[in-house]
């Protein structure tokens, strides 16, 4: 099996404006194509807590059963 590249400086800027702008770190993940590991690890506590993912969960939940 293949080492892993360590992602370029330029999408982890990418990832860092991203964050910075409130995206979660899944939504990071599937724009630049870094893993969630390697996003908690370049970005310590940023992104969304678990309370505002839960949250945000929640409220499309309900938008779903609406619509």
């Amino acid at each position: 099996m293949a080492a892993k590249l360590p992602p370029s400086p330029e999408r982890l800027a990418q990832a860092g404006r991203l964050l910075a702008d409130g995206a979660s770190q899944r939504e990071v993940q599937r724009t630049t194509g870094i893993a969630r590991e390697t996003l908690r690890k370049h970005f310590p506590r940023q992104g969304w807590s678990y309370v505002e993912g839960g949250r945000f969960r929640a409220l499309t939940r309900n938008e779903r059963n609406v619509a």
